[in-house]
This record gives C-alpha cells, sequence and structure tokens, in this order.
C-alpha cells in the first residue's frame, strides 16, 4: 500500500513522511503545512472489524478526558484488495521515557490512567472482546513456545518459572476478575507528558477486552523498568493517584507482583524471537535490556514486600505475619526434639531457584540448602510433578515406564560394574538398606564407620552415625560398631592419606583378630557433618585393597556430594578414584521430592536375594521417578556441573582472599558448591563463638548459611548449583563486612 496515493484520498498533500515502528499495521509520521498525522496502513483485512473497533473507542472517549488522544481523521479508507488505511492526528508531547518521573507527575499518571478505564468501562465491541493477542496479560500464556528462544539457561528459568507461576495464580481466578475495554499497552513511549502532568495516550493499538487489573500492572511494569533504584516507590505513586479515581480490589492489588512479570516476560519472549529469526537490532536491544535487569531483580523480589508496599499505597490494611503464631503451634503439636534454625526462626512462606521469601517480606540469598539441587520451585520439577500425580501414581508390583526410564539414566552416570539400584524414600531409607545389605550378603553384623559421619534418622543409620551417637543425647557407639578417624588433612592426626589408611587398617585387623570382621565400611567422601572435610587424599584408595582382600564391602555415602555438586566430577567417590560396591542417595536426588536410593553391582543384588521380598510402598513410585529422571536432564541441560564447577572454584578463590586478610579463617575447602570455613582464635583454639556469631549475623544480612563440626566452627555452604557469581560476589562482601565487624 502506498502511502502517497492512500494520503491522496484522505486530501492531504504530504511535505514529508516518515516510517515508525509498527507489527500489525505499517506506520507513518505524516507533516503537511499546517498540521501533522499518523497514516496506520493495515494489509489484513481480517483486521478491519478490530480497528473500526477501536476508532469507535478513541472517538467515545476523547471528550470525556483531559488528555490528548489520536484523534481519528475521516473515515477508514478500504482498497479493492481489502487492505486499508486510517488517518489520526498527531499528539504532541514528551515521552514519559524522556522526564523525570516526580511523584506529582506519577500520581496525575496513575488518575489518568483511571479516567481513562473509567471511560473504556461504558464500551462494548464484539471484535475487541474476541480478541486473542499475545500481548494481553491473559493470554500470556500463548508466548511459551518462545521459551526456546532465550539463549541463556538461567534466564530461561526465570521466565519459565514466572509463566508456571502465571499458570498457578493467575489462570485459575481469571475469569472472576473485572474485566473490560482496556489500552493494553500504557507504556513509557506511548504515554506523553507535560511538566508534571501526563498530556496525552498514544498507539491503542493492543486495545483489548481483559481484566482490569492488567492495565495498570502493564503500566508498572515499565514505572519499575524505568526506575531501577525506587522502583516500588515509583510504582506506589501511581497507584495512589490510580486508586483515589478508580477504586481497586485488593485481590487485584495482590496480583500485581505476578501480572508485572509476566508482561516483562512477554516482552523478553517477542524480543528473543525477533533476534533468533531477524537479528539482534539496535531497537530490540535497547528495549529488552532494561526488562532482563528488572526480571533478574524481580525474581529476587519477595511477592509479600510487593504486595504490602501496593496495599499500602491504596490505604489497605497490611496482612500481619503470624510468625509468633506459627511458632507457639509449632511448639505445641511438634516434638521438641525438632530443632528450628537460629535463636530467632525463620517463617518462611515461598522460594525462587536460590532465593527464600519470609512471611515480613524478606529476601534471603541461600547459600546452604542442598536438597533444592537446580533450585528452589524449578519450574520443570512442579509441572512434571503435576502432570504425573495426574496420570499414575502406584507402586513397584505393577510395570511403568517411569521406574525403567529413570534408573537406565541414572545407571548411565555410574561406573559399569554399579548396575542395579533399589529405590526408596529417602537418604535415611537408603542408608537403612544399604547397611542392611552388607550384613545380609556378609552374614555378619559389625559395621565400620567415619568419626562425625552422619547417615540418617532411622535406628541403623542412628547407629552408624558417629555425628548422632557421640552428640549431644548420644550413647556412644554400639557395640557391633567400628569408629575409624576421620581422615581430615588440616590439623588432623596424619598429614597424608595413606598414614590414615594405615591406621584404619590397624584398627580393622585388631578387630578381624576378635572375630568382630564388618560387613561394610561406611564413608562420605566429603564428611558434611564433619565441617564440610574432604577424605584425605590416597586415604579411599590405600584402603581398598585391604577391604576387598578381606570381603568387607565399602558403602559410599553420596547424600550430600552426589549429582555434580563437586563440580569436577559427579560423584564425590570419583575424586578418590575407586569403585565402591554400593553407593547411597538421597536429599538432591528429588530436587526436594522424597526420593533415595541404593546403587549396587549385580553380583551383590543376587545375594540379598534370599526370598524376603524388598518392598517400599513408595519407593520407585511414577511420580518420584519422572522427579528424579527430570533433574537428571535439567543438571544437563543447564550445564549445573559445570556450573557448580565454576562458581565454586570462584568462591574459594575469594574466600581464599578474604582469608589472606583475617587471620580467624584458618581453612578453606571444598570441592564445587560444597564448601567450608573453619574458624580459629588467635590460640589456635577453635572458634565456635565467632563461627555462631557469623552464622546470625549472615542471617542478619539476609544469607543463609549454617555451622557444622565436631566444635561447630566451620561455616558451611551448599547451595543450589544455580547460584552464581553474583551471588558470590554479595555473600563476600556481607562476610567481609561481619569481620570487620567483629574484629
Amino acid at each position: 500500500m502506498n502511502p502517497e496515493i492512500l494520503l491522496k484520498e484522505f486530501g492531504l498533500v504530504a511535505t514529508e513522511i516518515k516510517s515508525l515502528d509498527g507489527y500489525v499495521s505499517v506506520n507513518f509520521k505524516v507533516s503537511t503545512d499546517q498540521k501533522k498525522f499518523i497514516l496506520k496502513c493495515y494489509n489484513n483485512p481480517d483486521d478491519l472489524e478490530l480497528i473500526q473497533g477501536e476508532v469507535h473507542c478513541i472517538s467515545a472517549v476523547l471528550d470525556k478526558l483531559e488528555l490528548d488522544l489520536p484523534k481519528p481523521v475521516n473515515d477508514l479508507k478500504i482498497q479493492e484488495d481489502g487492505s486499508f488505511g486510517r488517518l489520526s492526528s498527531f499528539v504532541e508531547g514528551t515521552f514519559l521515557s524522556k522526564v523525570s518521573h516526580t511523584p506529582e507527575l506519577l500520581e496525575d499518571l496513575g488518575r489518568k490512567m483511571a479516567a481513562l478505564n473509567l471511560a473504556l468501562a461504558l464500551l462494548k465491541n464484539a471484535a475487541i472482546k474476541a480478541r486473542k493477542s499475545e500481548w494481553d496479560l491473559q493470554h500470556v500464556l500463548l508466548n511459551e513456545p518462545k521459551l526456546e528462544f532465550i539463549e541463556d539457561r538461567f534466564d530461561r528459568n526465570i521466565v519459565a518459572y514466572f509463566m508456571d507461576r502465571h499458570r498457578a495464580t493467575i489462570l485459575p481466578i481469571q475469569d472472576s476478575l473485572r474485566a473490560q475495554i482496556i489500552h493494553g499497552d500504557l507504556n513509557e513511549t506511548n504515554i506523553l507528558v507535560n511538566g508534571n502532568s501526563v498530556s496525552g495516550l498514544i498507539d491503542f493499538g493492543d486495545i483489548c477486552f481483559s481484566p482490569l487489573i492488567n492495565e495498570v500492572a502493564i503500566s508498572l511494569a515499565y514505572i519499575i523498568m524505568l526506575n531501577p533504584k525506587n522502583g516500588l516507590e515509583c510504582a506506589s505513586s501511581v497507584l495512589k493517584g490510580y486508586h483515589s479515581k478508580n477504586a481497586l480490589q485488593r485481590q487485584e492489588i495482590e496480583l500485581i507482583h505476578q501480572l508485572i512479570a509476566s508482561r516483562l516476560c512477554t516482552s523478553v519472549l517477542h524480543s528473543a524471537e525477533a533476534k533468533a529469526k531477524n537479528g539482534a537490532s539496535a531497537h530490540i536491544l535497547n528495549s529488552e535490556k532494561p526488562a532482563w535487569k528488572t526480571l533478574r531483580t524481580w525474581i529476587r523480589t519477595n511477592p509479600i514486600l510487593v504486595k504490602n508496599t501496593f496495599l499500602k499505597a491504596c490505604g489497605f490494611t497490611l496482612d500481619i505475619p503470624d510468625s509468633e503464631t506459627q511458632l507457639a503451634k509449632r511448639k505445641q503439636v511438634a516434638s521438641g526434639s525438632l530443632s528450628l534454625s537460629y535463636s530467632e526462626p525463620i517463617h518462611m512462606v515461598s522460594a525462587a531457584f536460590q532465593y527464600m521469601f519470609d512471611a515480613a517480606g524478606n529476601t534471603y540469598l541461600d547459600a546452604y540448602n542442598n536438597i533444592p539441587h537446580v533450585g528452589h520451585c524449578h519450574p520443570e520439577i512442579t509441572k512434571v510433578i503435576s502432570e504425573k500425580a495426574r496420570t499414575l501414581n502406584t507402586n513397584t508390583r505393577y510395570l511403568y515406564n517411569e521406574y525403567t526410564s529413570y534408573s537406565e539414566k541414572l545407571l548411565a552416570k555410574f561406573p559399569k560394574e554399579l548396575d542395579k539400584v533399589l529405590l526408596v524414600n529417602s537418604g535415611s531409607a537408603a542408608s537403612d538398606l544399604a547397611i542392611r545389605m552388607a550384613k545380609t550378603i556378609t552374614e555378619r553384623n559389625f559395621i565400620a564407620v567415619l568419626e562425625h559421619g552422619y547417615h540418617g534418622n532411622t535406628m541403623l543409620g542412628i547407629d552408624a552415625s558417629s555425628y548422632k551417637f557421640d552428640g549431644k543425647g548420644g550413647k556412644g557407639n554400639p557395640e557391633n560398631v567400628i569408629k575409624l578417624p576421620l581422615p581430615k588433612e588440616f590439623r588432623g592426626a596424619h598429614s597424608t592419606g595413606k598414614d590414615y589408611a594405615l591406621e584404619a587398617i590397624s584398627i580393622l585387623e585388631k578387630h578381624i583378630a576378635l572375630g568382630q570382621k564388618p560387613a561394610a565400611v561406611l564413608a562420605e567422601p566429603i564428611s558434611g557433618c564433619g565441617g564440610q572435610v574432604p577424605l584425605a587424599k590416597d586415604y579411599l584408595v590405600e584402603l581398598k585393597p585391604f577391604l576387598e582382600e578381606h570381603e568387607i564391602l565399602l558403602i559410599i555415602d553420596e547424600v550430600q556430594t552426589g549429582f555434580g555438586r563437586l563440580g569436577s566430577h559427579f560423584w564425590g567417590f570419583e575424586l578418590h578414584g575407586i569403585v565402591p560396591d554400593m553407593v547411597i542417595l538421597g536429599k538432591p536426588m528429588g530436587n526436594g521430592h522424597p526420593i533415595g536410593g541404593v546403587i549396587t553391582k549385580a553380583d551383590l543384588s543376587v545375594r540379598f536375594e534370599t526370598g524376603m521380598e524388598f518392598f517400599s510402598s513408595f519407593g520407585g513410585n511414577p511420580i518420584s521417578c519422572a522427579v528424579g529422571e527430570k533433574v537428571l536432564d535439567i543438571i544437563e541441560s543447564d550445564g549445573l556441573q559445570e556450573n557448580a564447577l565454576a562458581v565454586g572454584n570462584y568462591w574459594r578463590e575469594e574466600l581464599e582472599a578474604l582469608q589472606r586478610r583475617f587471620s580467624v579463617i584458618a581453612d578453606v575447602r571444598g570441592y564445587g558448591i560444597f564448601i567450608g570455613i573453619e574458624f580459629l582464635n588467635e590460640d589456635s583454639t577453635p572458634a565456635t563463638d565467632l563461627a555462631q556469631s557469623i552464622k546470625n549475623k549472615m542471617k542478619e544480612q539476609f544469607v543463609l548459611t549454617s555451622t557444622d563440626g565436631p566444635f561447630d566452627n566451620v561455616l558451611k555452604m551448599k547451595a543450589p548449583l544455580c547460584f552464581s557469581k553474583e551471588n558470590v560476589d554479595e555473600f563476600i562482601g556481607k562476610l567481609a563486612f561481619i569481620l570487620e565487624e567483629l574484629h
């Protein structure tokens, strides 16, 4: 469609025609001797009824608003091929993006938006109501297929997370929300200002019939994006103005956090698709950069903080956290043996990847919880749980694909000798089963364990856990448990793994001579409760031949160290250059879904088949297997083992730099994202009080850590594997601040 020919039909002669951006229409800014106009050309005849509806709506509200709008000039000009054009007045003004956002201006924006919506609420139009646009927030999930165009895996996960949250929180109630015709795209380039007031609104090309709160959320998304340092404050000013003219409902305000995220996701998804198909133009790069920056901030912004900020701006009473009530109820219903972290417990309400959100609106950087291995509330995990729960959840007495599919994929991660898997519900159940298997296979009742080790909460697990039987409330090692020294290189009894192995062999020989040959030696490749202590180099290599000679099984507990956490290796035993007889799995196996397992060899598995059936009611159920398989898929697709290596190395380097500044940091150790910091006083005694103070002060700085070790003087970090170098910088900065404060 030739714009000059079309202009003649409107009776105009242009002195200048300038092309403008557009995606539904081809747009031009037209200058004549007297005036300026906007010419929009439409090549799709199917758009005619919709555009007629748009023109009707603008015309209907023109006289009701103290705003300049693109006033229609004459009727639409329809061509023989069905294409058509429309002419509108050119609205003068300065874009909102080009001026300072004072509270007065933002409140006026809110009032003018409210006035527009009140005027539009009186209108009806079948074509607009039938419209189904990817930019309309009620149809945001239409954009999900575009996720494949986002190249960065962590950015892609952020968008997937918010799309999943939209499906869970918005979709079920969407049809019950107030809906009407709205502008649909009140962004910073569609809002014109004059001084401290909004003077005009342009580009009604995304007009739609949608929940009213979508109009507000869309505008707030851009206000927050343009004001990264005080976005919530600026958004509150807009809300205050809007609510004063067109009162919002409490439920609507409570949805804004998610709706803002949904709008930002829509923007970056369209940009990603455009880049993939047409290349990264300057326009795309300029528009998507602030959107991504805002999304990366939004993922760690507590939804309760946003909700309460916006409720307060609109004069609603705030929800008071019931943490004290919850604590009192917990004490009433739970045993006192069920402990809480920190002297002032945290009342958590939600989480996202490496961030956790409490009831008071605070965000915590999670450097501690290793169960959400691929990240808290990972959208792919929640999706598979939901899908499988709707399909089948039964037990291993039936055939189903999930058991074999997951088992095959899991066993492929092990050396070929380890080719059998028994699935249970937890690492504790797996420890119990492994010990039972070892005793059954060898027909021996003794077991050897490492000092400070922890292997679960069952009776067999506690009996095999020096951390428990030597700790508070413990009664020392049971008669059938042989305790071996923890082969710790830092400040240990020996300086080499070989010396520790010789000591272990000497102890075992004495017990063998007394007729107390153990069925197995049970060890973690890195002792978590022992203080994040990697077993001394060559310890297991030197010990293994002796165990094989005496037919003593070697069981390695990978509950904390497995699934790529160590970065350089997928399993901790690979660090030590040996292949164990059994491997215990749990914790990260299901990213928080309860699943555990024992991996062993075929010849040992056969010897456990005594006629007594092994059965776990929930172990190996279809949902658990599907979740376990998805965890493996995410580790691979998101490169989480590689991320653990890169981020872990960076983390230790930064900690070692701190160690050179602060003499209380005696040792930095670990692999990947499994790190310990041991603190000693100036007299080289364990700095237990200091470690506890640091842990609690890190909590006050909204970073989650914990302490462990026999003297509780080791700060331990085992964050979700999506932890980033930026997260490390935050951790290091806050730890350095605390150390400076304490010294």
